[in-house]
């Protein structure tokens, strides 16, 4: 293969819509630290290089390359959740970070993309082998759960219920009936009163200054507070890049990560808003169609639950920052300050360009 024949095949359509999506970060980020390309905007734009690089990598493996290794991989990726609890780096309380000295990572946003990749191997077998319904919802309720409970316990509850509900998706695509998730709903609505026990003090503070939010908004309710002026103020056109008070005068709380959405709104208004949501628009629906053109459905089924993943993670850091569900530490893909996050999309997306470039590869006799 010659370098012409390398760059054709390269999908630089989809490589656009991510660069562009995250290029709209990286001028949040350079506008919150205040015209400078430190100490956020020039590594984000490195670990965005990076993150092109791996994407278009991982899009010439053949797909059978990631059947074969799901199961080892979604292995390794609890043994490196497990060693967060030894070794793991402590933040605010929660050890989510391996800390290597010259980088560290959150194993919880790789494993995200891993989980997917083992459901979407097991269900792909049992549709070739017809396993009973037993097996069809024990299994894949256990691939699920052992790295939701982890994650949840380190604590990370944003990150274990984008999995959890992530992994719902893949198994309401794989044709489980709808009554088996009425009934588990109805089993899962009676639990709530358990589940809440398990949660941190800090985790139960923040459901409940969400039912409350128009008290304390010095206190607990400071960020959605400060997040609301933000949106609110920047109005239809914004306020012009680099022009945002809440921003610059730091009254917006871990706006370079969770509440980026807030500076965008800020600055660029409504129109800012409405441009953000068309690419993420574009990209979703992209997406969605290539994984629909695989033969195989193993690719079919990992496309669609990754990129309902994205989609689950966006509405969540929306909802957080404008106060419609509770803040749970969620950033905005491909915008907010973060390598393993933005990386892990990178992987996701490589791995779908993977089942669309092999996608009349058959996974039969693997």
């Amino acid at each position: 293969m010659n370098l012409v024949n390398f760059l054709n095949k390269i999908n630089w359509f989809f490589i656009l819509l991510l660069t562009s999506i995250s290029a709209i970060g990286v001028l949040l980020l350079y506008s919150v630290a205040g015209g400078s390309w430190e100490p956020w905007a020039s590594n984000q734009i490195i670990r965005i290089f990076i993150g092109i690089i791996i994407l278009i990598f991982f899009s010439f493996i053949n797909v059978s390359f990631w059947y074969k290794l799901a199961n080892p991989i979604y292995i390794f990726c609890i043994f490196l959740i497990l060693l967060t609890f030894f070794f793991g780096k402590e933040v605010s309380g929660a050890r989510r970070w391996i800390d290597l000295h010259f980088f560290s990572f959150q194993p919880a946003e790789i494993a995200k993309i891993f989980i997917i990749l083992a459901l979407a191997k097991y269900f792909h077998s049992i549709k070739l082998q017809s396993y009973d319904i037993k097996q069809k919802i024990f299994f894949p309720l256990l691939i699920l759960f052992i790295p939701v409970i982890l994650i949840f316990k380190q604590p990370d509850l944003g990150t274990a219920l984008i999995i959890f509900f992530t992994g719902i998706i893949v198994l309401f695509l794989s044709g489980v009936q709808i009554k088996t998730f009425a009934i588990s709903g109805i089993g899962g609505l009676v639990a709530l009163p358990i589940f809440w026990t398990f949660l941190e003090d800090y985790q139960k503070s923040r459901i409940i200054n969400f039912l409350d939010q128009q008290s304390n908004t010095l206190g607990a309710n400071y960020h959605i507070t400060q997040s609301k002026i933000a949106l609110g103020s920047g109005g239809f056109f914004g306020k012009g890049f680099l022009e945002g008070t809440q921003s610059h005068l730091s009254f917006i709380p871990e706006m370079e990560t969770d509440f980026i959405f807030s500076v965008l709104g800020e600055e660029f208004g409504f129109l800012g808003i409405i441009f953000l949501f068309f690419l993420y628009f574009i990209l979703i629906s992209w997406s969605i169609n290539i994984s629909l053109k695989s033969k195989n459905y193993f690719s079919k089924i990992f496309g669609i639950s990754f990129i309902s993943s994205f989609f689950i993670v966006i509405f969540i850091n929306i909802g957080m920052v404008t106060g419609i569900i509770p803040v749970v530490g969620v950033p905005l893909p491909l915008c907010s300050y973060g390598g393993t996050a933005i990386l892990s999309n990178f992987i996701g997306f490589g791995i779908i360009l993977s089942g669309y470039n092999s996608r009349d590869y058959k996974l039969h006799n693997i």
